[in-house]
């Protein structure tokens, strides 16, 4: 193969893999964007038929996750005290002042599924050290949820 054939090929590649992380994998979605010039069909057999395409569109993702802050244990925490606000009390703002949450046990329980599905998710997920580290020394998480919901 020429290197410019072979140029080509990784550059539609990495448009396929950019394409589907935009559309989240959904390749007859992804087949539509004018950058890539396959069909669903023809593109599913390309994506099959060549692994690095969706290598690249695991580190995409991975990456954007990474930017989003998106770990499951950080998620799992979040959901944890949505369920607490669920359940209803007091809780203070930034500002000092008090606010009154009323029982909410729908949601109490919307936010206990997620839980189970977070943790079902993370299951066989192997964490570094480094990574707890990180994770224990990041703000609490009821100010990260104050925070959210005050804004």
């Amino acid at each position: 193969m020429s290197q410019e054939l072979t140029e080509q090929l990784e550059h539609d590649h990495e448009l396929i893999a950019q394409a589907m992380k935009v559309t989240r994998g959904d390749l007859a979605k992804a087949s539509r964007f004018d950058q890539v010039p396959y069909n669903a069909m023809a593109l599913r057999r390309i994506v099959k038929d060549n692994p690095p395409i969706r290598r690249r569109y695991l580190e995409l993702l991975s990456e954007e996750m990474q930017e989003k802050g998106l770990h499951i244990a950080e998620r799992i925490l979040k959901m944890a005290e949505l369920q607490d606000r669920a359940f209803g009390g007091e809780y203070k703002d930034d500002e000092g002042k008090i606010h009154n949450y009323p029982v909410d046990p729908k949601t109490a329980i919307d936010v206990s599924k997620e839980i189970s599905r977070l943790i079902a998710e993370g299951k066989g997920q192997n964490m570094s050290a480094k990574a707890a580290v990180i994770i224990t020394s990041k703000e609490d998480a009821q100010e990260m949820l104050e925070a959210y919901l005050d804004s």
